[in-house]
């Protein structure tokens, strides 16, 4: 577990207290616990251009595992966003595709936070690889700029994304010779999505986000890193993490690493042995602002 001490920087949201119509559940206290519900968001479909979903056992399987061994009790909720998708507890859309919007994934995904648990005053956390990480992005902001059609309010305590590209990544310029979807495009630098996304969005509860990312990972590299966040964890060697790639950061649970940290607005610091990427995700779904 990380021992740097940071303060968060979210502050609590006011809210109106009881459940009567017009009125929003009372905000939830933010303490360190197990029992939160956590999201878990996968990333993008794929190369495949023609597949249609994946398992979420495969992306989050190790992770699972992981919750169980630590006793964490919180529901979990494995989401799927893809008409093929299987082992997914929680989808979001009948029917989506890789051309489905990563707003309309982050809308979808707000609703079901909020009609699951916030309006009857439960706050959650969000564990996400990836495009998840977008996804989770963009959830939060939709809710905190007031967008039509969106939830009046949603409480997620906390965030830990792992590899997730929200300064976009250069490798989906392969969209259109490749992979001419609309979540690709979405994920370049500079899309209307990413302008679109707030930096470090805050739920109506306050929201400690944490971003975790390596060298090793070369779709994305520093792009996971950068959102304006509480936390950041960065695994700088790639001789001492062999084998590592972008697609199975979210699955590594073991081991000791070299890695920086910075608790804003501390200096970074570095740590001989640091903790695997997945149980990095898990102890900053713990704390709710210190660890």
């Amino acid at each position: 577990m990380l021992t740097a001490l940071a303060i968060g920087g979210a502050t609590a949201a006011t809210a109106l207290s009881g459940n009567a119509p017009g009125k929003a559940a009372a905000v939830p206290p933010r303490n360190d616990t197990s029992d939160e519900p956590v999201y878990f968001l996968k990333g993008y479909l794929g190369a495949s251009s023609d597949a249609t979903g994946s398992d979420c056992m495969d992306a989050w399987g190790p992770a699972d595992k992981l919750f169980d061994e630590a006793d964490w009790t919180g529901p979990r909720h494995f989401v799927g966003y893809y008409a093929g998708d299987k082992n997914c507890n929680t989808p979001l859309l009948d029917g989506g595709t890789k051309n489905t919007s990563l707003k309309e994934l982050g809308k979808a995904l707000a609703w079901e936070i909020y009609r699951s648990y916030s309006q009857v005053g439960q706050s959650v956390d969000i564990v996400s690889h990836s495009m998840g990480g977008l996804i989770a992005q963009a959830a939060i902001t939709g809710v905190e700029r007031h967008e039509t059609g969106w939830p009046p309010y949603i409480y997620v305590e906390d965030v830990a994304s792992v590899a997730g590209p929200h300064g976009g990544t250069t490798f989906a310029y392969a969209c259109d010779p490749f992979e001419p979807t609309t979540q690709c495009r979405e994920m370049r630098p500079g899309s209307g999505f990413l302008d679109w996304t707030n930096d470090n969005p805050q739920s109506a509860q306050g929201t400690d986000w944490t971003l975790i990312g390596a060298e090793s990972d070369w779709k994305i590299k520093w792009s996971a890193l950068a959102m304006s966040a509480d936390h950041r964890v960065w695994y700088p060697e790639t001789d001492a993490t062999d084998g590592w790639t972008h697609e199975n950061l979210n699955e590594i649970t073991t081991g000791v690493y070299p890695q920086w940290y910075q608790n804003v607005p501390e200096r970074p610091g570095h740590d001989r042995t640091g903790a695997a990427p997945a149980r990095v995700a898990m102890n900053a779904l713990y704390w709710c602002e210190k660890w």
